[in-house]
């Protein structure tokens, strides 16, 4: 990755536009970053030197900027791989599978979708047996009302009858 690195440099990732030249990266060149990103990203944890310089490049300096931003930014990309020569991985890969799983966001994400939409779906299935039961007693209620009502107006009818 060392000597493909050597490779790039603005002069072969720029173009010119109104007088100007300006950095605008190859597909080669992405590439390149993708690997030496996967590489620093997989062998080396975040407080070793060259994930620290890895995070410290402005990649939008890669496109669109003169050659005196974009040569600095490319300097650090290349420094960070370049370190990795000298420096061993220091990354831990875990074999432990229960413990990747709870590093892993896409398992975090899937837990919160499936607990929110659980909840979601036990509270609308609440309410709604909790409206069904409720207009159930109100019509009840309502039949009872109405039974209170003729006894009372039958008890009244029997006690003016017999006076």
């Amino acid at each position: 990755m060392i000597i493909e690195g050597n490779k790039y440099n603005f002069e072969n990732n720029s173009y010119s536009a109104y007088g100007e030249v300006y950095s605008r990266s190859t597909t080669d060149f992405l590439s390149w970053i993708s690997k030496v990103e996967n590489y620093i990203t997989s062998n080396y944890n975040e407080s070793s030197g060259p994930y620290r310089m890895l995070i410290s490049v402005n990649k939008k300096k890669f496109n669109g900027y003169y050659d005196y931003e974009f040569e600095p930014e490319l300097t650090k990309l290349k420094g960070a791989i370049k370190s990795c020569e000298n420096l061993p991985p220091n990354k831990l890969k875990s074999s432990n599978q229960i413990i990747e799983l709870l590093k892993s966001p896409l398992f975090w994400t899937i837990l919160v979708f499936v607990g929110g939409t659980s909840y979601k779906l036990g509270f609308d299935n609440g309410n709604t047996k909790y409206d069904s039961e409720k207009i159930e007693l109100n019509q009840k209620n309502k039949v009872l009302g109405d039974s209170l009502l003729l006894i009372k107006d039958q008890l009244k009818n029997t006690i003016t009858k017999g006076k």
